[in-house]
């Protein structure tokens, strides 16, 4: 199965730490140089990760969160990863796409300069204040480096002084925007927001199955428990494979019949259903 459902953060302030996370059940590991470190510890954070990478060859994708574009550290960040062999970068309060493109092209440029493959690096948004919500598409479609976007919403709750709730309706707009921006630019589904009670699974799960629901293909994480309940939700149990399976037979052998048009267990198949299963099946290597 080749489906990425998690990222997890690990901080850039330990290799012990990054043995840990690559030793975890994550699809995939992001290294933060934002949040989890102290500015007067940005230079070392970098140099640890950048080191731990050249040093050793990770058995799954490893992606640096980089410090925001306003900052001084970012391009520093970039061409750090890059020279690392990180498979990308995740991007924090992606706002325009005009900043996205000068870090693609500036990640292009290093690229290029270490004659790495163009089509090994992507670019992951980060999307969490009110103006990234409202350019979600133009930051989806700034760059062919962009492949997916993800959404942070414990930043945007503190930009747009919302309440953040168990039930989530105070995100749904937001969500929603990521999701239609994501798919209006041609990229990958996106990314859901971490959960930060590690205590509470049943909301994890609850957050889950909403941002699944919506359209995320996958979700941020803080904590390896939370690999388990977030793999669950976001790959697709038996009975939708079986019926993905069942839909895609029965709708291939009718074409081929000149019909385009027909019924599983009363349910009508036409082509739009017929491809929502393909693609079901094609996520999981089927």
């Amino acid at each position: 199965m080749n489906l990425k459902r998690s990222y997890l953060f690990v901080p850039a302030t330990s290799t012990r730490m990054f043995e840990k996370a690559l030793a975890s059940e994550a699809d995939c590991i992001i290294f933060d140089l934002e949040d989890a470190v102290a500015i007067s510890e940005k230079q070392e954070a970098r140099e640890r990760a950048k080191n731990f990478l050249i040093n050793n060859q990770p058995n799954k994708d490893v992606l640096i969160r980089i410090n925001d574009v306003s900052t001084t550290f970012w391009r520093e960040d970039l061409e750090a990863a890059i020279g690392a062999g990180a498979c990308g970068v995740i991007v924090p309060k992606a706002e325009s796409a005009i900043s996205m493109k000068i870090l693609c092209e500036a990640a292009l440029i290093n690229l290029e300069r270490l004659k790495r493959d163009l089509h090994s690096f992507v670019v992951l948004p980060l999307i969490e204040t009110a103006r990234g919500v409202q350019f979600a598409y133009e930051i989806a479609a700034a760059h062919y480096l962009i492949r997916r976007l993800a959404f942070g919403s414990i930043d945007y709750s503190l930009d747009v002084n919302c309440e953040l709730t168990e039930e989530g309706t105070e995100l749904l707009y937001a969500r929603s925007q990521v999701v239609n921006g994501s798919k209006a630019a041609g990229i990958g589904s996106p990314i859901d927001s971490v959960y930060p009670d590690l205590g509470n699974d049943s909301g994890l799960i609850n957050e889950s199955l909403r941002a699944r629901r919506l359209g995320f293909k996958a979700k941020l994480a803080i904590h390896p428990k939370q690999l388990q309940s977030i793999h669950e939700i976001f790959s697709p149990n038996q009975k939708e494979m079986e019926d993905a399976l069942e839909i895609v037979q029965a709708f291939e052998a009718a074409e081929q019949e000149g019909v385009a048009s027909i019924a599983v267990r009363n349910k009508l198949v036409d082509y739009p259903v017929y491809k929502k299963a393909k693609a079901l099946l094609q996520s999981t290597g089927l």
